[in-house]
């Protein structure tokens, strides 16, 4: 039976949690509680009705609160939850927004280990390429895919809670082994991104003074993801390093082939590999 949802406990007030906390809030499904260590930060949560109350300690948000979603850079969830260990209620189920997952569910299994409360691993498939509290906005969640990532041993009244949770915040709840999400969101959310940096990177060496009269539709469309935080994409490489890796290889062996091609003036080759490249886009968007 899944936990009552009385009172969520939000740490970490960025995009994410910010978004997460006026769908809450617009929703009427849970009272908000949480934290975030700028001051300007909680009282602007306050002022756009993104939480009920909002405390600098994560200790703080957590009292009472039935589920605590962190929302902060993956490599910081951890040692956050480890500092909170004392502080969250018995019974309490935590999840969170990190774009990876086998590391995170190992640890936090691990730690959580013996106690009453339990970790269900979440990634909603929803941002954007602006950051902070600011950006935040209540429909960020509607209808995002969002995996959670139970594992061997996992509560099924955690996981329904957590179900549940997103499923009230408008997502597509899907479920998923952790090393099997992380090897697949490394091929259609890392990959991308690092290439998006790259594209950037390359065509703006030297910065010569007129290019950006040239960046048009195009180079904006396919580069606006790179504008994303570098905190959080340093996380996320960290900790899927093996599974971009892979994928960077395989990029680099496509990108080789279409080198050689035109090299050779091969453009019945490049005209076929175009036309593929189209047939799958296709497919892959829907």
């Amino acid at each position: 039976m899944a936990c009552p949802m009385n009172k969520v406990a939000i740490i970490g007030l960025g995009l994410m949690g910010g978004s997460l906390g006026l769908a809450l809030k617009c929703k009427g499904l849970a009272k908000v509680s949480a934290s975030a260590r700028r001051e300007e930060t909680r009282r602007l949560a306050l002022s756009m009705g993104a939480a009920d109350e909002v405390f600098e300690s994560p200790r703080e948000a957590l009292r009472g609160a039935n589920i605590a979603v962190f929302c902060t850079p993956v490599c910081s969830i951890l040692a956050l939850a480890q500092d909170c260990l004392s502080a969250f209620e018995p019974g309490c189920v935590i999840t969170d927004v990190g774009s990876t997952k086998a590391d995170l569910v190992r640890d936090m299994t691990l730690l959580l280990s013996g106690s009453k409360v339990a970790f269900v691993g979440s990634h909603p498939m929803a941002g954007s390429d602006k950051t902070g509290l600011e950006a935040a906005k209540a429909n960020l969640y509607q209808g995002a895919v969002t995996a959670i990532t139970p594992v061997a041993g996992t509560l099924d009244s955690a996981v329904q809670s957590i179900e549940t949770f997103w499923c009230g915040a408008g997502a597509n709840v899907v479920r998923i082994a952790p090393d099997a999400h992380d090897i697949l969101v490394a091929r259609s959310s890392h990959l991308p991104h690092l290439i998006s940096a790259l594209l950037v990177v390359t065509a703006g060496r030297n910065s010569p003074v007129d290019l950006p009269k040239f960046c048009g539709p195009g180079f904006r469309d396919t580069t606006r993801i790179a504008a994303g935080s570098p905190d959080m994409w340093h996380d996320i490489v960290k900790t899927n390093r093996d599974a971009i890796l892979a994928e960077l290889h395989a990029y680099n062996n496509e990108l080789a082939g279409l080198i050689s091609a035109i090299e050779k003036q091969d453009f019945g080759r490049v005209k076929f590999f175009l036309e593929h490249a189209r047939m799958l886009r296709q497919e892959l968007s829907g």
